[in-house]
């Protein structure tokens, strides 16, 4: 006779098993969602704070995690931490810095960075590195309306990752037993240890300006857009760049070369512009499919 499993099932809210999230818990992190979302599309809207991370980071002010990031999540951390008082450098999530041997520093909130959620394919200003080591109290949180609409999209929530400035060393006393050479907790690491504690260090890009280049222009084929890159002075309109909404183009008059540094804040203001647009145009999208929608019956 089969033996039966004891395994414990897992609750699943397909299965109609109450959640442990309150629906006050959900609204709340889902109108906090919402309002980064919002802000997300008013950095990109802004001219000088694309330009300034573009120059910030094209000049190897950030670390290679960040030029991974879509420009949406750029500008949401430059902005964020430009409000708080210090320069974006490099981030991760708490157990990242505690993998790497520093903390968060008390009272320190975490940035916000946006982050596709299910099975559908990734928005592609949107697609990151996966930042979820530690625990997320969206994980049962709902898109709202569009999830509804759209099963199979990817819902959209936020996760918090800290700046370094954020964060202070672990003191050596302090620190648990080292996963990768013999020593004991309290106790310093031996000499040639390779656990990330001790190679912390974020290793320089090589050519941070190509690589938010060539990032920036994977975001633009993303959104269906091409580069003319150098383009002829008649499609450049009097600008270094123009982007051509109804041809789906973006001319460009320099390639990203020492004799012109601006070349890569011009792509990113391009490319800001571009997805800006698109927030617009979905949102826009969003409002007629509610409008069509049939009233409910009112019910006695």
């Amino acid at each position: 006779m089969p033996r039966k499993s004891t395994a414990r099932k897992t609750p699943s809210r397909q299965s109609g098993t109450r959640s442990r999230c309150s629906d006050a818990e959900r609204a709340a992190w889902r109108e906090r969602d919402d309002e980064v979302k919002r802000q997300s599309t008013e950095y990109l809207e802004r001219a000088e704070a694309v330009r300034s991370f573009a120059t910030h980071a094209a000049t190897g002010g950030v670390s290679a995690r960040i030029l991974g990031y879509s420009l949406r999540n750029q500008l949401l951390l430059h902005e964020q931490a430009a409000e708080r008082g210090f320069v974006l450098s490099d981030v991760e999530t708490g157990n990242g810095w505690r993998q790497r041997g520093r903390h968060i520093k008390k009272g320190e909130t975490g940035l916000r960075l946006i982050k596709p959620r299910g099975n559908g394919k990734k928005d592609a200003d949107t697609a990151e590195p996966d930042t979820s080591n530690e625990p997320d109290e969206n994980a049962e949180a709902d898109d709202g309306d569009d999830a509804s609409e759209t099963p199979s999209r990817p819902k959209f929530v936020t996760v918090a990752v800290f700046d370094i400035a954020q964060t202070a060393e672990i003191p050596p006393e302090e620190r648990d037993a080292c996963p990768a050479c013999p020593a004991q907790p309290g106790e310093p690491c031996h000499p040639g240890c390779p656990c990330p504690t001790c190679t912390s260090d974020t290793p320089p890009v090589d050519d941070p300006a190509e690589t938010l280049w060539n990032k920036l222009l994977d975001q633009l084929t993303a959104h269906g857009y091409a580069l003319d890159c150098p383009a002829p002075v008649a499609a450049l309109h009097g600008h270094r760049v123009h982007v051509d909404h109804d041809a789906r183009a973006v001319a460009a008059a320099f390639e990203v070369t020492a004799e012109h540094p601006t070349a890569v804040a011009d792509l990113a203001e391009a490319v800001a512009q571009i997805i800006a647009r698109s927030d617009h145009e979905r949102a826009a999208r969003r409002e007629e499919r509610r409008a069509s929608r049939p009233a409910a019956p009112v019910t006695a």
